[in-house]
């Protein structure tokens, strides 16, 4: 398989290089840089849209936690696709007709403050960088159990090879790359639930081994309330999640990021159900791994051929890069464009704004590989803790701000910042008090408490843009 899969991913990285650099040709302003230029199509969106979800949460953390838990974790797909069509409905037409660069640009126009820019690009490169850590951790958890390597051998090339068609092309090259990589994606799947089928016996067989295995696996091991949280956690986060939001500013309009939109319901429907059965049926072939984590790398290692082996490690990976690369595109942005652009030195040159942009996606992209090799959490845990800090701070100020007249500077900060904390101090402490209260639910609440409450008793911001919002 070595062999093969060497000649697999020298072809596959090939490809992302010869995007990276097309992408740089095309790439002479921070707006082509950022949102490339408004040409994005909708199929090319809604696999951007999905290879951005689509993460090591998906390929190692979701596949992870179906092989320790069962059928029952599929329940959070629901939350997630109700998101969607949440962010259809009431977030993504009215901030790609708002015509700004970044989430942080929205915020600060809409109400009028420079804080708002500040404190929400601040908070998007310490929630992101949470989900970084995810990621490189997921890359290590691969190639130590299909090599033997060290994490930190993965985790160098996963940061080198995404730094650079991230760095050069910016969101245009990552946007045909993460194409690229959703059919990846989609065929490594493909390829593998029909051996993982002929290995078992079957559906029926499944089943009831794992029935007996434990009743829990073919049933509910979680609660309701825990699915209504994790669900919430997912589905509200990608209603207003920074790095997905920042997509559709590259859309051509309004129209085609709402096809987008269920171009990718329609990906993740197809990938969600492959996980699911990659899962459990690893589950009963493999029914002591030393870490859930490692149950697709074994499914490449030991039961696939080299071919197909060298394709799911692929996809894999491209699961994980077309994410970093997403977050590196939020995190950079808002460090260079929206703190050093906009607030230290607005009057700076096109080249040096670019030279910024990408210096900071270099930097942020090396700090969390120090975090993800102390290995504090499994992979699914961490994004779960990010995806409920994002809900927290991001989701009342951007709906409420895109879909309602009220609302001031002071309530959009209050709100970011309390919903933010609300959650951190929840996940720390409350969760051992007052077990039937999740922190989304928590961060959530006090933000909404805190928007409407300080909107109440202040005139509405300015609004720079109105057509953007509702009447």
């Amino acid at each position: 398989m070595s062999t093969t899969l060497v000649l697999v991913l020298v072809v596959y990285f090939s490809a992302v290089v010869a995007i990276g650099i097309l992408g740089y040709r095309k790439t002479h302003t921070e707006d082509d840089f950022l949102t490339a230029s408004r040409s994005i199509g909708p199929w090319v969106g809604g696999a951007v849209l999905a290879a951005t979800q689509i993460s090591a949460g998906t390929f190692v953390g979701t596949v992870g936690r179906h092989y320790a838990t069962g059928v029952s974790w599929a329940w959070i797909w629901p939350g997630l696709w109700c998101g969607w069509v949440l962010s259809a409905v009431l977030v993504a037409p009215k901030l790609r007709a708002f015509g700004a660069c970044t989430i942080p640009d929205f915020l600060a126009a809409r109400f009028d403050s420079r804080t708002a820019r500040a404190l929400s690009a601040v908070l998007i490169v310490f929630g992101y960088s949470i989900l970084l850590i995810a990621q490189y951790q997921a890359c290590g958890e691969i190639f130590q159990a299909i090599f033997g390597l060290p994490p930190i051998y993965a985790m160098l090339v996963l940061v080198a090879s995404t730094l650079i068609y991230t760095a050069l092309g910016g969101v245009r090259s990552s946007s045909y790359i993460d194409f690229l990589q959703t059919l990846i994606m989609i065929g490594g799947l493909i390829v593998a639930v029909p051996v993982l089928i002929h290995h078992t016996g079957g559906f029926a067989i499944t089943g009831r081994y794992l029935h007996s295995l434990d009743t829990r696996l073919t049933g509910w091991w979680y609660g309701w309330k825990e699915i209504l949280a994790f669900s919430l956690s997912f589905g509200l986060t990608m209603a207003a999640a920074p790095y997905e939001m920042v997509r559709y500013y590259s859309m051509r309009d309004k129209r085609t990021v709402r096809y987008a939109i269920g171009v990718c319901l329609f990906f993740q429907a197809i990938i969600g159900s492959c996980v699911l059965i990659i899962g459990v049926f690893m589950r009963m072939l493999y029914p002591n791994l030393a870490s859930p984590d490692q149950a697709s790398s074994i499914l490449a290692l030991n039961l696939l051929s080299p071919i197909a082996g060298s394709l799911f490690i692929v996809a894999m990976m491209s699961a994980i890069m077309s994410t970093c690369n997403s977050i590196l595109l939020v995190m950079g942005s808002g460090l260079s464009h929206d703190i050093y652009g906009m607030l230290i030195n607005p009057g700076a040159a096109e080249r040096q704004r670019l030279l910024i942009t990408r210096a900071s996606i270099v930097s942020l992209g090396l700090v969390p590989v120090w975090f993800a090799l102390q290995k504090y959490s499994d992979v699914q845990s961490i994004v779960v803790l990010e995806t409920k800090f994002i809900a927290s701070t991001f989701f009342i100020p951007v709906v409420f701000g895109l879909n309602s007249r009220r609302g001031t500077a002071s309530a959009a900060i209050a709100s970011m910042a309390g919903g933010g904390i609300a959650c951190i101090l929840w996940s720390l402490t409350g969760n051992g008090v007052f077990p039937g209260l999740d922190a989304t639910e928590i961060g959530i609440a006090a933000s909404a408490v805190l928007y409407l409450s300080i909107s109440r008793f202040a005139r509405p911001a300015t609004r720079r843009n109105p057509e953007a919002f509702l009447p």
